[in-house]
């Protein structure tokens, strides 16, 4: 548990800021979702909702777990394979937590930064670089700061 301690609070900061001007009657009573870490590794990825997909980042299935209305934030699980992609500006703002394998990430400038299972990381909106891995599964939480569609 101490280990998801930052993803926690991560996304408890960033939900209450989405919701700190929203009126009460405007917020549904939703149930918590739970994902234990048996289902992380494997079970969670078979969910109805679940989107699988293949392209230029290889094989990827992503588990939405919370989305905010206006579809900034999100927290979920995701699964990638094997990919080596360079990034211009990455999209939004991602912090992730690796439960298997994990990535090498490498700055414009020329910095490697590596996370393995058990180590998280943060990427700003527009780092530019390459992200290599073998392939791994992951928590993540995304904002976006433009206007978004989902």
């Amino acid at each position: 548990m101490s280990s998801l301690r930052p993803l926690l609070l991560l996304c408890a900061m960033y939900a209450s800021a989405i919701w700190a001007d929203a009126p009460r009657a405007a917020i549904p009573v939703l149930r918590p979702v739970k994902v234990t870490a048996v289902e992380a590794l494997g079970p969670v990825f078979k969910r109805k909702g679940a989107v699988h997909e293949s392209g230029v980042d290889g094989p990827t299935t992503d588990v939405s777990l919370l989305k905010s209305r206006d579809g900034r934030f999100e927290a979920g699980v995701y699964a990638a394979g094997p990919s080596d992609t360079p990034i211009e500006a990455y999209e939004e703002d991602e912090f992730m937590f690796f439960l298997e394998g994990g990535v090498t990430l490498t700055s414009a400038d020329g910095t490697v930064l590596e996370v393995r299972a058990g180590e998280g990381a943060a990427i700003l909106k527009g780092w530019k670089g390459r992200w290599t891995t073998q392939g791994y599964k992951k928590y993540y939480v995304t904002y976006s700061s433009g206007s978004k569609a989902k």
